[in-house]
């Protein structure tokens, strides 16, 4: 259903939908569903990283996803097992090591992200021992790219203990 807009510039300035400034309550409707949508994938991305589950965070993604660690290396949605895979031999993680050491948790986002059209989240591992930020690009089929950058200081001082161990 779509409603009147009345433009001040007169009706030969409003077409139905938009005049100077003036959105239609459909596409306001639109935009508020969009959001709401890509509010509930977002949410579901970060419950995939809480519980350590690919399947949860590919669910939650968009065609063309990747994810960027710097110490471990840039994932597509279908790689994202071998993620899990290569942090747990990174850290020294036997394969008896379960999800709740691999967990990461999410908190955010921040005020003023340094790129715009991301959300920033701080990023934390604590089983491992791991710190540091996330940029997270969502887009409205899901999420699109997220770009890991840890505290150097703890990040390098775990890995050097897990290849010590290892």
């Amino acid at each position: 259903m779509l409603y009147a807009i009345t433009n001040p510039a007169g009706p030969e300035a409003c077409h139905g939908f938009r005049g100077p400034g003036l959105i239609s309550a459909p596409a306001r409707r639109s935009a508020s569903v969009n959001e709401t949508i890509r509010a509930r994938l977002l949410s579901d991305y970060l419950e995939g990283w809480a519980g350590a589950d690919p399947v949860k965070i590919a669910d939650a993604t968009a065609p063309g996803y990747h994810f960027e660690d710097p110490f471990v290396g840039t994932f597509s949605t279908l790689a994202l097992p071998r993620y899990f895979e290569a942090l747990r031999s990174r850290n020294g993680l036997g394969a008896r090591a379960g999800r709740q050491h691999l967990s990461f948790l999410l908190r955010g986002p921040m005020d003023n992200p340094p790129v715009p059209g991301t959300l920033e989240f701080w990023r934390e591992a604590p089983r491992l021992g791991l710190t540091g930020t996330s940029l997270i690009t969502v887009g409205p089929h899901g999420v699109t790219s997220e770009r890991v950058a840890y505290d150097l200081n703890m990040a390098s001082e775990q890995l050097r203990q897990a290849k010590a161990h290892s």
